[in-house]
């Protein structure tokens, strides 16, 4: 009863793959409570991040599902074979 929720106050910052970046506590000097905590902040993807800085991980992330991507073909121009 009247048991203690640990919620960090800062936001949790996730890759484009969904792996956790970073907690902006961190960036601060401060400690994160844990990236399997409630974060008071939120949730924000690092590709938008206010630091001004590109995200190696989610470039090559990004990259490879360029690269893996079937190609895109407009409805129009599908043709169907038998």
């Amino acid at each position: 009863m009247g048991g203690k929720v640990l919620i960090c106050d800062g936001c949790l910052v996730l890759h484009r793959d969904g792996e956790i970046a970073y907690c902006s506590e961190e960036l601060d000097g401060k400690t994160c409570a844990g990236y399997d905590m409630p974060h008071l902040a939120g949730l924000m993807a690092c590709r938008i991040t206010p630091r001004g800085t590109r995200c190696r991980h989610c470039d090559e992330v990004m990259r490879i599902r360029l690269l893996m991507a079937p190609d895109f073909i407009p409805d129009e121009l599908h043709t169907v074979s038998n």
